[in-house]
C-alpha cells in the first residue's frame, strides 16, 4: 500500500499540471468482490474533485443513468417505496448498471485526463475491473490504469499496466496493455 501512496502522490502532482484527475482504491478496505464499493468509492472522489455546480450535476447524471438503466426495464422500483428503500435499491443497482452509470457521470464531469491506481486487486473483483476500467478508457481516452496484485492478471484493459507481486520468487512483475 505504501508504494501505491507513492504513485498516487505522484500520479496527483502531475494532475495538477496537466489539470488531470486522480481516482484510486485499495482493495483491502473492500468487505468482498462487490463492484459497488468500487463504483461508489471512484464516484465520491470524481465528485469532491469537482466543482459545486458541476459535483451536483454529476450526482445526478450517476442517479439518472441507474434510474434509466435499471429500474425503468425492472419490477425493483415500486411508488409505495419509501425514499430510504429507493435510494438501497438504486445503489446497489447490478453491476453493469453502476459501472454505465459511473462511466456516464465520469463523461459529465469534463476530465480529460484521468489516472486509476488500485491496489491489491483480487482474482475475484478481475472481471469487474477489467469491464470497468475498459469502459472508463473509451470515455476518458487520456486515461491510464495501474493495478497491483498478488496473483496474475488473465486480461487487462488497454492502457493498462499491472505489477504483480510475487511472494515465491520474491520479485516483481510487471506487465503493459497496449493502448
Amino acid at each position: 500500500m505504501e508504494y501505491c501512496s507513492h504513485i498516487i502522490g505522484r500520479a496527483k502532482e502531475k494532475a495538477s499540471r496537466t489539470n488531470g484527475s486522480v481516482l484510486y482504491f485499495f482493495c483491502s478496505s473492500a468487505t468482498g468482490p462487490q463492484c459497488s464499493h468500487i463504483v461508489h468509492t471512484l464516484l465520491h472522489q470524481v465528485i469532491c474533485c469537482s466543482s459545486d455546480g458541476v459535483a451536483n450535476s454529476i450526482a445526478a447524471t450517476f442517479l439518472n443513468a441507474l434510474v434509466d438503466g435499471h429500474f425503468q426495464r425492472s419490477q425493483d422500483f415500486r411508488e409505495d417505496y419509501s425514499l430510504e428503500v429507493t435510494v438501497q435499491k438504486v445503489l446497489s443497482a447490478p453491476d453493469n448498471e453502476l459501472i454505465k452509470a459511473l462511466v456516464e457521470a465520469i463523461k459529465n464531469s469534463g476530465i480529460q485526463e484521468l489516472s486509476i491506481t488500485v491496489d491489491g486487486l483480487q482474482e475475484k473483483q478481475e472481471k469487474i475491473a477489467y469491464s470497468l476500467f475498459q469502459l472508463i478508457g473509451e470515455a476518458t481516452p487520456k486515461s491510464e490504469v495501474l493495478f497491483t496484485t498478488q496473483h496474475p492478471l488473465g486480461e487487462i484493459p488497454p492502457r493498462a499496466t499491472y505489477i504483480e507481486y510475487d511472494k515465491e520468487r520474491k520479485g516483481l512483475h510487471v506487465r503493459h496493455s497496449p493502448a
